[in-house]
């Protein structure tokens, strides 16, 4: 897998936690990093971790109707209260990913057909400052790489982060390994 240098605009991107990412928020986490700019900050939606739940279990009226059957995924830490539905597709003839948040009018979505797999729905999202992202970067708890169609399917989970892991070379395969608690071995 090809990593993007670290600086410059790195929306599109994925940021796939370091193996030894500490922080339980984002600890084996693959983000979509949909905006990021150096003076604005980063807005981003973790996409391997599925919640087990549909948006039909959501008690939120009927604004989800039309889609009981989506998978809702954990977005991040930030306003996990917040219900965000994207399309999450493959553009080949651009060479990456498309993310498209759903505009929601009153009580309803607005949903051409034929999207259902390409579908997200997210429980809150993941925020950076101006210049925190680049921090977390240049200390290394983020790896940047480009995105894969394989790596944005909607079955994206834990084993899709060992998978990038493996694909990263020996020493990240070893780490990704290793035991979560080391005097537990």
């Amino acid at each position: 897998m090809k990593r993007l240098p670290k600086a410059g605009d790195l929306s599109g991107s994925l940021l796939v936690a370091h193996p030894m990412m500490a922080d339980p928020n984002f600890r084996h986490a693959i983000l979509y990093l949909s905006h990021h700019s150096a003076d604005d900050g980063a807005l981003g939606f973790i996409i391997n971790r599925p919640l087990g739940q549909n948006a039909g279990d959501l008690e939120i009226g009927d604004a989800l109707d039309q889609i009981p059957h989506v998978p809702i995924y954990e977005g991040g830490p930030v306003q996990r209260n917040q219900v965000i539905v994207a399309t999450l597709e493959w553009d080949a003839s651009a060479g990456g990913c498309k993310f498209e948040p759903m505009e929601k009018p009153a009580g309803d979505l607005s949903l051409p057909s034929g999207l259902d797999d390409k579908l997200r729905v997210f429980l809150g999202y993941a925020g950076w400052s101006k210049n925190q992202l680049e921090r977390e970067i240049a200390l290394s708890s983020w790896l940047v790489i480009k995105p894969h169609p394989e790596l944005i399917r909607a079955d994206a989970d834990d084993n899709t982060w060992r998978r990038i892991m493996g694909g990263l070379g020996p020493m990240y395969s070893v780490l990704a390994d290793a035991p979560e608690d080391p005097s537990r071995n």
